[in-house]
């Protein structure tokens, strides 16, 4: 049982490690097959005055690792905003029975009675 939980523990945070350094995935993978990309998937290698190299490749690929993310964190969004609020109002309903306690009399800034008096200051004679 232990090394079924080690296991799926180890498989979720290489899940997560690779969502998270997956521009740097990306960018790696395009370095390493420079030449298969620039010959074979660029979408201007009919124009080699560019000296695109497959740079227009990896562009249209962080693009859309980007535009992922954004409908990954949307849907994340929307997920906690009809999910959360009962959570969120248990939370809260406990931290009010906090904040009810009485404030003790020493720490209460009232002033301690009236004064009778203005100050004057001394007059030069």
């Amino acid at each position: 049982m232990k090394i079924c939980r080690k296991l799926v523990a180890g498989l979720l945070l290489v899940g997560i490690l690779a969502n998270c350094f997956n521009y740097w995935i990306v960018s790696t993978s395009y370095h390493f097959n420079k030449s298969y990309i620039s010959s074979v998937l660029c979408t201007n290698k009919d124009k080699p005055a560019l000296h695109c190299e497959g740079k227009c490749f990896l562009d249209i690929k962080l693009k859309e690792l980007e535009q992922k993310n954004k409908q990954e964190q949307e849907h994340t969004k929307r997920l906690i905003e009809t999910v959360a609020p009962g959570e969120y109002e248990l939370a809260f309903h406990t931290f009010e029975h906090i904040l009810e306690m009485p404030i003790p009399f020493y720490l209460q800034q009232r002033p301690i009675g009236i004064a009778n008096t203005i100050y004057h200051p001394p007059k030069l004679v």
